[in-house]
């Protein structure tokens, strides 16, 4: 994930808000209707960024000034922004922000792998934390890297309309990333842009002292009903940075407003967690860390690791894979210096299932130029038209899994865990647990590399620094050490946890604040109370509480029905039950307590004292209300003597007794489901972590399909290509009129044409055999030392030989040599010459009689 926590110096309200334009090819048409549109008086400031040629002087600044009503500078020296300014860039130099100023500076590039429009658009995001992105016509990928910096940075994104584009490489590439919030023809662009400014440089909520916390939970139930994800416990001002930007790009007034947005649009609350979870990265982001991981880190692993098991290596929050890739670029560098090294497996995790798409693909514009080296791009790399693709080398070291920190177990026996720039956007108690689930998931001695703002000191004792600056940490357990148990993790349903011990044992602080939440309901309830949680364990009681209390004999335990007096037991259980469980408050019916042997009438009221957001009640009050004595001497006509009386009582005391055992027995099945509950969560645990290997298992299984599909096609073409050849030597074969023979270099019949035969008794089952085992019609007999002097010598051999018939024949002998260029066997051919030689023959005997007259 990105980190929005680190912009140096964010815009003051007084300060213009920023509009960064990028264009190339087909740019200046769109830029003229853009200005001729947008007013005057926005009270912003535009930045126009275009690829120019760096031989010639630029027209741009006159060409714009012609069609808006807005001073258009050129940039030069070091200057302040104003307000209703245009500022284009000159040739041959680049944009950059400092402080709050521009200027123009030489090219660190060469000229074929400048970016101006992601280098300016990357300041922008660095130094004023927020903004406009524009991107118009153009050909190549630049400015699809700046606009996702823009976008983490909290800035809006809008892009032309790719259809009206004549050029539509540049929006179509900024589109993909996925962070693009508008996209328009350039005049209605234009005038989205000019209310956006209107909306930002109004009061945002995330500035706002006071916010409607009713509105902002009914945001966040709303998205966490619709996405699954829950971002209550988030850090607070980065969720409000998040939605006060969906605002402006809803056009809301306010959250009341949004809300209503968020209902009504089924694509907004995907929209918003796209901006919460913002997957923006960038290949070694943050020098420092990952040289410090280079020299300090890796060589340990290596030096220590052990050649059966892989190295196995986690990177959590790892968006569109920049971060992952990187890591394993170094893992693999490092394996190359070390002879016997083991298996490397990295896990790559992540929320968003868009960016986590993107990852898998491993295709990224050609802009990552600025950040990987030429060493590493050539090695890593493939280079497809506008873009790279990572070889297989590095993709089959990667595994890719859609995972939540706060909710999924964790991958376990890692070695090095990275996990930059996640922990800012929790909240403390987040950030310890993800510590914690950390410090589980390593080995013993593991890694740990953290983002530039973030710190693994909390919980203490986990890890200890190694390098401060580079946040690079190692786990404090040691090996043979008491296994530790997986921290409790957040889930869909909240499960109430039964404490084991007799008491809590509380710092002063906790103490006050329970005492308080009890005075404030003795305030509105006077009689003797006891304070009780969720689970009916005492929290706090008050002074004259202990009169109606008498814990049973046995083991001292903390919940208060067994605390209070035998003859309220049953009544205060039922009354608990109802407050927690059907939210109802109860007050008892009068029960006879004895006290020093005197009997009184006692009530007891049960009312919830604290109720969460979801309506449920977290603590309880309990009351008693101590009524008069009973007298038991009385005359005559007040002594229950009727014996229907007495056979009701008699029944009221069985029920009564048969009421006991039947909760007794509930207790008893309670604590039994509880045991069992506990074994179903360490079960589900273990089926997660089942889960979290079967889809290791996929992915790997899809990498193997993946490339079998690759070779088959292969494979397939070739065989095509194979198929065709074969099919063009039979032809020939069969359509010349002379005998070849083919030999390998053991002058063993590899292949041979029909009038071969005639020569040679051979047959097609006699491929294989040495051509020395069959007798031939030739009247020659050095046609194997020939053969063999070819294959040593490598010079052809030419003879005319006849047969035993009469034929006469001109017999080559040629080296077979393969398409590598090597040397495999002799080709011997034989073409029939016998009409020749019977030509020659016949024009000899007619010269005589001619030379006998010419002697004569």
């Amino acid at each position: 994930m990105a980190s929005e926590e680190n912009v140096a110096n964010p815009r003051r309200p007084d300060e213009p808000v920023v509009v960064a334009i990028g264009a190339s090819a087909g740019g200046l048409r769109p830029l003229q209707a853009f200005f001729e549109t947008m007013p005057a008086d926005t009270g912003a400031t535009f930045v126009v960024v275009v690829h120019l040629d760096p031989e010639r002087r630029s027209e741009l600044a006159g060409i714009l000034s012609s069609r808006t009503k807005m001073p258009v500078v050129p940039v030069g020296e070091r200057q302040k922004l104003q307000a209703n300014h245009v500022y284009v860039i000159p040739p041959a130099r680049e944009l950059k922000m400092v402080d709050h100023e521009i200027t123009a500076s030489d090219f660190e590039e060469p000229h074929g792998l400048r970016s101006p429009i992601d280098q300016f658009f990357r300041s922008v995001a660095e130094r004023l934390g927020d903004g406009f992105a524009v991107i118009f016509s153009g050909a190549g990928t630049d400015g699809s890297v700046g606009v996702r910096a823009v976008k983490e940075s909290g800035g809006i994104i809008l892009v032309q309309d790719p259809a009206e584009a004549e050029y539509a490489s540049m929006p179509r590439s900024a589109m993909a990333t996925g962070v693009v919030d508008v996209v328009l023809p350039v005049r209605e662009l234009a005038g989205r842009l000019a209310d956006l400014i209107r909306l930002k440089q109004g009061a945002s909520i995330a500035d706002s002292p006071q916010v409607d916390e009713e509105q902002l939970r009914r945001i966040l139930a709303h998205l966490r009903i619709r996405t699954g994800h829950d971002f209550s416990k988030y850090k607070r001002s980065t969720v409000l940075r998040r939605i006060a930007r969906r605002i402006q790009v809803m056009r809301c007034n306010d959250l009341a407003d949004y809300y209503d947005a968020l209902r009504q649009n089924n694509d907004e609350a995907q929209a918003l967690l796209a901006d919460l979870l913002i997957s923006v990265t960038t290949f070694f982001r943050d020098t420092e860390a990952f040289e410090g991981l280079r020299k300090l880190t890796l060589p340990h692993l290596f030096e220590g690791a052990n050649l059966e098991e892989p190295l196995r290596v986690w990177v959590g929050g790892c968006a569109t894979g920049e971060e992952a890739y990187s890591v394993a670029m170094l893992l693999l560098e490092e394996a190359g210096r070390h002879d016997l090294r083991p298996p490397i497996q990295v896990f790559a995790s992540d929320l968003d299932a868009r960016a986590l798409a993107v990852a898998r693909e491993g295709r990224y514009p050609s802009v990552i130029e600025a950040d990987v080296s030429e060493d590493r791009l050539r090695r890593f790399f493939t280079r497809e038209g506008d873009n790279y693709r990572v070889r297989q080398e590095l993709r089959d070291v990667v595994l890719f899994a859609h995972h939540d920190l706060l909710k999924d177990p964790p991958f376990s026996r890692v070695d090095l865990i990275s996990c930059r720039n996640v922990l800012i956007y929790l909240d403390r108690e987040l950030q310890e647990q993800v510590i914690s689930t950390f410090n589980y998931a390593l080995n013993p001695g593991g890694f740990l590399l953290l983002g530039s703002s973030e710190t693994a000191d909390n919980p203490a004792g986990m890890f200890r620094s190694l390098d401060r600056n580079a946040r690079i940490y190692q786990s404090t357990v040691n090996a043979g050490e008491k296994p530790r148990l997986l921290p409790r993790l957040l889930g869909p349903i909240r499960v109430r946890e039964q404490v084991a011990q007799i008491g809590r044992s509380m710092n002063p602080s906790a103490a006050f604040n329970d005492a308080v939440a009890h005075r404030r309901a003795l305030e509105k309830l006077a009689p003797p109370s006891i304070l009780v949680d969720e689970t009916h364990r005492v929290v706090h009681l008050s002074d004259s509480a202990g009169r109606f209390l008498q814990p049973s004999g046995g083991s001292l335990t903390g919940d208060v029905v067994d605390l209070v007096r035998t003859e309220l037991r049953f009544e205060l259980r039922s009354a608990l039950h109802r407050v927690f469980e059907q939210q109802a408050a109860t007050l008892s019916l009068p029960i006879p307590v004895r006290f020093n042997g005197t009997a009184h009438r006692v009530l007891i009221q049960v009312r919830a004292a604290e109720i969460d957001e979801l309506g449920e009640a977290r603590n309880a009050v309990v009351m008693f209300i101590e009524g008069d004595e009973i007298e038991e001497s009385r005359g005559t006509e007040e002594r229950a003597t009727d014996e229907t009386v007495r056979r009701l009582t008699q029944e009221l005391e069985l029920t009564q007794a048969r009421l006991r055992t039947v909760r007794e027995e509930s207790d008893a099945a309670n604590e039994e489901l509880r045991a069992a509950n506990e074994e179903l969560q360490s079960i589900n645990e273990e089926y997660r972590s089942t889960s979290e290997e079967l889809v290791t298992s996929k992915e790997e299984l899809q990498s193997i399909n993946e490339e079998l599909q690759t070779v088959n096609s292969e494979l397939k073409l070739k065989l095509e290509a194979i198929s065709r050849a074969h099919s063009d030597l039979q032809n020939l074969m069969a359509a010349t009129d002379f005998g070849t023979l083919f030999l390998d270099a053991g002058l063993r019949i590899k292949r041979f044409t029909d009038r071969v035969t005639e020569l040679f008794s051979i047959t097609p089952v006699d491929e294989g055999r040495p051509i020395t085992d069959f007798a031939h019609q030739l009247e020659y007999d050095g046609l194997i030392k020939d053969a063999r002097a070819v294959l040593a010598d490598l010079a052809p051999i030419r003879r005319e030989v006849k047969s035993r018939t009469g034929k006469w024949y001109d017999m080559r002998l040629r080296p077979y040599r393969t398409v590598e260029d090597k040397i495999d066997g002799v080709v011997i051919t034989f073409v029939d010459v016998s009409d020749r030689r019977q030509v020659e023959e016949q024009l000899r005997e007619s010269e005589r009689p001619l030379r006998k007259l010419k002697g004569e």
